[in-house]
């Protein structure tokens, strides 16, 4: 049977699901709003979002919300195969990504992450070790990552990422090497 009162009522309740959905903040739906939360969350989300086994796809949709438009990546390489600077987008480093690690796996796990904080603007310096597989015994490099970051107002953007490789000549400071930090060196 019918009853117009609670035809009216189902609607009215659903009419005010509806406008406190569509009330809620946007950011709330994003599942990863916490990756611009604060600067070092923002270094973390980079580095997780780079990292991915072999045969395992990249959340590149991810890795494109870190990067303020117009946002570069620069890296000093000192090595026989592949010297000098390397300058990048972040649609170009997805485009080398792709190619380079697809099939062997790639991991970038931070190390030691010291920050410093402006206003609106915080620099984040860390050291990193890359694994093909996270689980391997020892890394394939290590490196240092020097970002510049800004704030909006309401979210921290990665404007540049300038890093180096270490080598015999290009050894990591003693502030950023976990083996001489926890020293005392």
């Amino acid at each position: 049977m019918f009853n117009p009162a609670s035809s009216t009522r189902r609607q009215f309740i659903a009419a005010l699901i509806a406008a406190t959905v569509l009330a809620m903040p946007a950011v709330a739906s994003e599942p990863h709003s916490t990756d611009w939360a604060s600067p070092e969350s923002i270094v973390q989300a980079l580095h997780e979002v780079v990292s991915a086994d072999a045969g395992q796809s990249w959340d590149w949709d991810r890795f494109r919300a870190l990067f303020i438009d117009g946002a570069m990546i620069s890296m000093a390489v000192k090595s026989a195969h592949v010297p000098g600077l390397m300058v990048a987008t972040p649609e170009e480093l997805i485009q080398m990504t792709e190619t380079s690690y697809a099939s062997t796996g790639f991991h970038e796990i931070p190390l030691i992450i010291r920050t410093t904080e402006y206003g609106a603007m915080a620099l984040v310096t860390n050291s990193f070790e890359i694994k093909l597989r996270r689980d391997d015994a020892e890394p394939l490099m290590r490196g240092l990552n020097h970002f510049q970051l800004l704030h909006d107002g309401e979210r921290w953007w990665i404007v540049s990422n300038v890093s180096t490789i270490e080598t015999d000549d290009w050894k990591l400071p003693a502030t950023f090497d976990p083996s001489l930090a926890d020293s005392g060196q």
